[in-house]
Parts: structure tokens; sequence; C-alpha cells
């Protein structure tokens, strides 16, 4: 797939390897008879008309074409599903990307259009989202932590607690990109904070590029683990997908 114009000139990637180390697998997995990529990509389509799904691997590409979706194989040597992300792209012709995480079957729709709708704003070149939480989540180093200025661009993000005193926000971890500016960040070097907190989007913000961060009441549940989709097997998230 190359070439292609897409109207209007947005497009959601769902960056989807096969490999994982907790995991392996884990977006083929069987969830309520499904492939798990599959519930993925059916929240995706309510919100954006254009979704394709990358790969480096035939597996996922034989069942992401078998539901109906676009693929585009990329090289398995990506250090991170942005730059799967940015190469899908390469020759797509558009103006901004919404990067998509396979591995969260419910993302709420809202979500997504809110990544748009900051996107579209004035001046805005990279967007994500946060979500208030509680003291004892904002503990967890599991869970990503930001914290913005008063124009709700992020200051900085963390595995720690932070702020020291206050409300704490989670990141939640999708992305939106000005094509453009997707294309240059790939191309920066790895720096000093990203490699110490192990978070890629300290990159931008090291090489001085700003990134609006969006408040959202809504939640997504990243499936990590086997324990992770069992969670959601047990509940009843399901009436909420269809």
């Amino acid at each position: 797939m190359s070439d292609i114009d897409f109207e209007p000139k947005i497009i959601g990637v769902i960056p989807a390897r096969f490999s994982s180390t907790r995991f392996p697998g884990k977006v083929l997995a069987d969830l309520w008879g499904k492939p798990m990529l599959w519930w993925t990509y059916n929240q995706a389509i309510k919100a954006l008309p254009n979704i394709i799904i990358t790969t480096d691997d035939e597996r996922v590409k034989n069942v992401a074409e078998d539901f109906g979706a676009d693929v585009v194989m990329t090289s398995p040597s990506h250090p991170s599903g942005t730059d799967r992300v940015a190469e899908a792209v390469s020759n797509i012709d558009v103006d901004m990307v919404i990067n998509i995480q396979a591995d969260e079957p419910l993302i709420p729709p809202e979500m997504i259009r809110q990544v748009t709708e900051l996107l579209n704003e004035q001046g805005v070149f990279m967007a994500t989202l946060r979500k208030k939480i509680e003291k004892k989540e904002a503990e967890d180093h599991n869970i990503v932590k930001v914290v913005c200025d008063i124009e709700d661009y992020a200051l900085y993000f963390s595995r720690s607690a932070i702020p020291y005193n206050g409300d704490f926000y989670k990141h939640i971890g999708i992305y939106g990109y000005k094509k453009d500016f997707l294309m240059d960040f790939v191309k920066l070097s790895p720096t000093p904070l990203e490699k110490q907190e192990r978070l890629e989007q300290l990159r931008a913000l090291e090489h001085g590029y700003r990134t609006k961060v969006g408040l959202t009441r809504h939640n997504s549940i990243s499936v990590d683990t086997q324990e992770d989709l069992d969670v959601i097997l047990k509940s009843n998230y399901q009436e909420y997908l269809v």
C-alpha cells in the first residue's frame, strides 16, 4: 500500500507486533470469540474513517486482512511502535496521524476523537491525553504520570508520583502527530531522561518540542499479560463495545 490519498487528511494507525516479552501473540489472543486486535480496530473505526494496521508479522497481517483491515508491512528492526507508524505512513498523503495502541481493545472512540481535536488546534504538533487518578495509583511505577503547564502542555512525564503534593494525572498512551513532525521526531536522538524513565515521549520535551495534553474522563485498559486479559473476559465490558 503506497501513495494513498485520504480525505479528510487524517489517519489512525494501529502498530501490532506479534512478539511480546510478557504475553507473546497477545494481539491475536481470543477475546469473546475474536482476536483482540479486531476489538481495537473496531473501536478505532468508530472514531476515524481511515484506519490501517501496521505489522512486521505475516500472522498478524493475515488475521487483520481476514477481518477487512488495510495492512501495511514494515521493517522488523524498528525499536518502537512510533518508528513503525512513521514508516507505515511515509507514503500516505495525510496531514495528521493518530497512533492507537493495539493492546487496548476497550479504547473509547471519544479518546481518539479528542486527540484529533487537539491536533486541529493552532500550533499543536503532538498531542496526547491524561486522566485524574488517586494517590495510590500515582505511587505505582507502572503507571506513567504527567504534569502540565497552565495551557495544558506537558512539563514532564515520570514513573514517579509527581507533583509532590496535589492532584495526580496518569498519562493515557494514545498519541496524535502532525505528519511532518512525526517524520522529524523519529530522527531525533534518544535523550538522557528518556533512557532513565524509559519513556519515549520525553524525547520530544528534551529536544524542545511541546506536547498538548487533553484531560479525559475516560479510561482504557492495556492488556500486558494473560492475567489482564482474564480480567476483561470476566467482566461485563463487552456490552459497551457492540
